[in-house]
């Protein structure tokens, strides 16, 4: 009797662990793995923070994670495969969107004013363009990258990504749970300078705006926004002949052809107020380098200020419009 018994026991135990494992095998095993960020393609970085998001390619969920500094760190998750994405999280003016799917995930900027550098976006109904294009502001700096086709196992990943900057696509084979990102300037950065400007010793304040820009990025592809967008940024004067700037932006989509008007706003110590428009499209179109564009621009005439009260004074709210053409 005592031995039909013990049998039993062991039959009802043996049941419970098949049933046990047929649990284990409808629920998916996870795994601790290692992403790491390689700054070969942006020595210079120095984001406060990466996020990294893990896009399944079987259930089309997503997980975001977080690190702190460039370094990475261990993540839990669950063997599959995905594709991958990651930029800095330390961005102030980029907000986001499609961020549910690998293919729409997107940044842009928010609306601005033609002189939000000096004044914020308090003044944002006012400007002197006709372009007709909404203001925007000028993105942060941004360092990210892709990878696809994540193959994350148990025993190893496998991977698609781009090692190098502007090179081809590569497949990595990696025996340790670890995968490897290289991030690089996802922002391209625009700077100028404006040469012999006479009577720059009377403005008071400048700044300026470019026309014709990208307003968004999907990053997966680096793909540009189609609308045409306008700038605005700071300005610098050393007080004597030369002004100097830089700013961010998404890009020039190159299937648009708008020009890239620049324009030069100056408020001058009698109250005047002019600005000056420069076509750039030519430099900004023919860089050799689209990430790094450098515009010059040579020769503006700032009027004297009216000073002994006789002559036409212009009204302080009435913008004086000049053309220029840009000798090269």
């Amino acid at each position: 009797m005592k031995s039909k018994i013990v049998s039993l026991i062991c039959m009802v135990i043996a049941l419970a662990s098949c049933e046990h494992k047929e649990l284990c095998y409808h629920h998916p095993h996870t795994t601790t793995i290692r992403v790491e960020f390689d700054w070969t393609n942006a020595p210079e970085a120095s984001p406060e923070g990466m996020c990294v998001f893990f896009y399944s390619t079987e259930d089309g969920s997503v997980q975001r994670f977080d690190f702190s500094g460039t370094t990475g760190g261990e993540i839990d998750i669950a063997v599959g495969t995905y594709n991958v994405l990651c930029y800095n999280n330390d961005t102030e003016g980029v907000l986001f969107t499609g961020t549910d799917a690998f293919d729409t995930h997107a940044g842009y900027t928010r609306e601005g004013s033609i002189f939000e550098s000096i004044y914020g976006s308090a003044n944002s109904s006012a400007r002197v363009d006709d372009s007709g294009e909404r203001v925007v502001i000028c993105p942060d700096m941004m360092w990210g990258c892709s990878a696809s086709t994540v193959n994350i196992t148990e025993s190893g990943i496998s991977y698609v990504c781009i090692p190098v900057q502007d090179k081809d696509k590569v497949e990595v084979n990696n025996t340790e749970q670890v995968i490897t990102l290289y991030p690089a300037e996802l922002i391209c950065t625009y700077t100028y300078e404006v040469l012999n400007v006479n009577n720059l010793s009377y403005a008071t304040q400048m700044c300026g705006s470019i026309a014709g820009m990208a307003p968004s990025m999907i990053f997966s592809t680096e793909e540009l926004g189609e609308e045409c967008v306008t700038l605005p940024f700071e300005s610098v004067s050393d007080g004597v002949s030369k002004i100097t700037g830089k700013f961010y932006t998404f890009g020039n989509n190159e299937s648009n052809s708008e020009p890239h008007k620049f324009i030069l706003y100056f408020w001058i110590s009698d109250g005047s107020k002019y600005y000056y428009t420069f076509d750039v499209s030519e430099q900004v179109d023919q860089a050799p380098d689209k990430r790094h564009v450098h515009i010059v621009i040579d020769n503006i005439d700032l009027p004297q200020p009216i000073t002994n009260g006789s002559g036409f004074k212009p009204s302080v709210d009435e913008w004086q419009s000049q053309e220029e053409d840009i000798v090269m």
